[in-house]
């Protein structure tokens, strides 16, 4: 029985015209071949799948290539020398794995090889491929002879990191950046490989692994290979997002809906929903991503500057959890425990649109005993409506202007996380140019005089330069004989992982920002 060849490697490129998206590079090197300018070294940077070995292979085969003809690069692959570097047994074609080879040693035995002259062709072609693997002592082994080679030698590097290449290594060297393929590009070349394949697969499936693939034609071949043992009649979209591990977009944009409604409950539900149907973690985080993505995008439009930060930080939590959840040891809780907290810091961020003012404090029998505390040391007074000093005795007031406060969502938007959530309990009220901050409770009180500086450039921006911020606390805070803040464990973002989780809060630690 004959051997299986993956798809990639049957239909990798085997002309210029064959190179799919790389149209600068390819008309740079087939005018340096068709001129007899080729340069001693080149380096190709690029992300994977993106065609730099195949270009270099191609550059290495036309070099050789004794059937073609003068006025054009394209190799004939029919002559010896194009058969044997189809073939991968071409003497001529020496193709070196930086990432295991990556010693000085190998270096030194590279530069003695380099002077024994080509076996069958005019040129011996090097592919050092991973070239920022080698080490800097390789590196500067492989200087002189990358300056200077003989004159049958023609290096070709390819990394997908040329960061990491050392300048003194691309000074000697033509740089050719490869990009990635478009979803369009990849689309065409998985049509014409099924159709060679005499497989067929729907629009919408290869339009799925064409995103998938994120650019990587490689990638892209890799998974229609993949789905090709499918093939008993047409590959559908359910079969290749069951293979691949993707979940429906409605399951996730549901699960998108309930993270951004503040309900944590139902986000949770959802996402067990969607793993328990088989679907990849890595994939489900990318998805959310999309989703959330294009909302902003469609925010943006809208000038919806509210809804456009929300997303903005929820993209920005989204993010972060896809760079940790591929190396997590507990992957679906971590997923669980994000997409929990963003959706209680949803619920607390989303304020109805107009908000209504707030009604004031109904009047006590008596005055009642509120506590003013003194702004930060280092602010100014005049930024914090409050006197100097311990304890005052404070009436509620009985009415206030009744000037809006619908702004005040917005200045809640404009503050960071961590800034904001010491804010979300307390109920504006504004009267002239004093905006008069209530709070329920002792811990939010503080953290909110201690967070002042923060929030003064947008009250301003809102009420004008000459507002002031006066904080005050509730009566049955003032009231008890030592007042202290409510716990951390009553911030409902604990809450609701505590009883998710089934588990209890040990210790608590307070971090400065």
């Amino acid at each position: 029985m004959p051997e299986y060849q993956s798809l990639y490697r049957k239909y990798r490129s085997q002309t210029f015209a064959d190179l799919v998206g790389q149209d600068a590079s390819s008309r740079a090197l087939q005018g340096a071949i068709v001129s007899g300018r080729v340069a001693h070294a080149y380096l190709f940077s690029g992300s994977r799948g993106t065609g730099k070995t195949s270009a270099a292979r191609l550059l290495a085969k036309a070099l050789n290539c004794t059937g073609r003809p003068r006025d054009s690069a394209e190799p004939c692959n029919r002559c010896d020398s194009c058969v044997e570097v189809t073939a991968g047994s071409a003497l001529d074609l020496i193709e070196i794995d930086a990432a295991s080879n990556r010693g000085i040693d190998e270096i030194r035995d590279l530069r003695e090889k380099v002077n024994l002259a080509p076996a069958l062709g005019p040129y011996k072609i090097y592919i050092i491929d991973e070239a920022h693997m080698l080490t800097e002592p390789a590196f500067n082994a492989l200087l002189k002879t990358l300056e200077e080679p003989p004159a049958h030698v023609v290096f070709v590097l390819c990394t997908t990191d040329a960061q990491k290449i050392p300048l003194t290594v691309i000074g000697r060297c033509q740089q050719f950046v490869f990009r990635r393929h478009s979803e369009e590009q990849i689309t065409a070349r998985l049509g014409h490989i099924a159709q060679a394949e005499m497989v067929e697969v729907e629009p919408d499936a290869m339009s799925l692994i064409a995103r998938t693939a994120q650019g990587s034609m490689r990638d892209a071949v890799g998974l229609l290979d993949q789905l090709v043992p499918l093939a008993s009649g047409p590959i559908s979209l359910d079969a290749a997002r069951s293979l691949l591990g993707i979940a429906d977009p409605r399951l996730l944009d549901s699960l998108l809906d309930h993270v951004l409604a503040g309900q944590a409950a139902e986000a949770l539900t959802e996402l067990n929903r969607v793993y328990s149907e088989g679907a990849e973690l890595r994939q489900v985080v990318r998805g959310l991503m999309e989703g959330c993505r294009d909302r902003l995008v469609a925010a943006l439009t809208r000038h919806d500057q509210p809804t456009a930060r929300r997303l903005s930080g929820v993209l920005d939590a989204l993010l972060h959890l896809d760079g940790e959840v591929r190396r997590h040891a507990e992957p679906r809780l971590l997923v669980e425990a994000t997409l929990a907290r963003v959706a209680v810091e949803s619920e607390g961020a989303l304020i109805p649109e107009p908000l209504q003012s707030v009604p004031a404090p109904a009047p006590a029998p008596a005055p009642p005993a509120l506590r003013a505390t003194s702004p930060q040391r280092g602010e100014e007074s005049g930024e914090v409506g409050a006197p100097l000093g311990g304890e005052v005795k404070t009436p509620a007031p009985a009415s206030v202007s009744s000037a809006p406060v619908a702004g005040w969502g917005e200045v809640l938007e404009k503050l960071n996380r961590t800034v904001r959530a010491a804010y979300l309990d307390a109920q504006p009220e504004v009267d002239g140019t004093v905006l008069v901050l209530w709070f329920r409770y002792g811990f939010h009180h503080k953290k909110a005089q201690e967070q002042s500086a923060q929030l003064m450039p947008h009250v301003r921006a809102w009420l004008g330069d000459d507002v002031k911020v006066d904080f005050r606390l509730r009566e049955n805070e003032a009231a008890k004989p030592a007042p202290r803040g409510a716990s951390p464990e009553d911030d409902p973002f604990v809450r609701e992982i505590v009883r998710r989780f089934d588990g209890r809060v040990t210790r608590v630690k307070e971090v400065s920002e």
